[in-house]
């Protein structure tokens, strides 16, 4: 019982003003720190898995952020798509503009 008595005379001196050591945040930050580190040294299905663990315990501390990513999804898609388009359109107007150029110096 020493040990369950020392801690709590630990923790009547600390200050009231503490943040919370939150071991969820602590995860997560690390297992995304190991994930860049494993895809860094070629270990590409490994670093998946480990950042993908991570996001969901990040996930599972934040379920709002979750739900609110979920809803915002339809439009980044959306929006990704537009990009995909405009670079289409953009390639393609070179292309016609190269074959122009090409048909008037030959």
């Amino acid at each position: 019982m020493g040990l369950t008595r020392l801690s709590h005379e630990i923790q009547d001196r600390l200050p009231e003003n503490l943040p919370q050591f939150s071991w969820q945040r602590t995860v997560a930050a690390g297992s995304l720190v190991a994930g860049a580190l494993l895809f860094l040294s070629g270990h590409r299905k490994a670093a998946l898995g480990v950042a993908a663990a991570g996001a969901t315990v990040g996930l599972l501390e934040h379920p709002e952020a979750a739900r609110e990513l979920w809803e915002s999804l339809p439009g980044y898609l959306r929006k990704g798509q537009d990009v995909l388009v405009r670079v289409e359109d953009f390639v393609n107007e070179v292309a016609r503009q190269g074959n122009k150029l090409r048909s008037s110096i030959g």
